[in-house]
């Protein structure tokens, strides 16, 4: 059984899928308009870093990511999300419900904040509309907009 949502019934195709868990991106229709999708994944997510092969001492490791944060990962998936729908030429609806970039230590030698500025870039270029829709009870802090 098909519950309403926001978008056209069966339209959302998420893209990028299977890495940086903590966003989702993808296209859908909006009243037959073709728009990209970012939206924040509420959930904490799993990150399987694997084994360095070169080391023999190494091994795969499991890091949990909180939802509603942007890691270096998932900022540079939600930059590379808005880069390919700017070439589409599609409008962009985000859903906005982040807590702002991780701060960590292992995320900083990560380069989160480098992750999280091309994000900015992105935007910059950006030349259709952009829509940014706040659920209810969502929480738009920190570093987030």
């Amino acid at each position: 059984k098909w519950h309403g949502g926001f978008f056209d019934k069966g339209s959302f195709t998420e893209t990028l899928a299977g890495w940086a868990k903590t966003v989702v991106v993808g296209r859908a229709r909006l009243g037959g308009i073709p728009m990209g999708v970012i939206a924040t994944e509420n959930r904490t997510a799993e990150t399987i870093k694997p084994a360095d092969p070169a080391d023999l001492k190494a091994s795969e490791v499991v890091i949990q990511e909180a939802g509603g944060v942007w890691f270096p990962n998932s900022a540079y998936k939600t930059a590379q999300a808005i880069n390919d729908f700017r070439t589409e030429d599609l409008p962009l609806i985000i859903f906005a419900n982040w807590r702002g970039f991780s701060g960590g230590q292992r995320d900083m030698f990560d380069e989160v904040l480098k992750y999280g500025s091309l994000i900015v870039d992105a935007f910059v270029k950006f030349t259709q509309p952009i829509f940014v829709y706040i659920p209810p009870h969502a929480e738009i802090r920190g570093g987030a907009w």
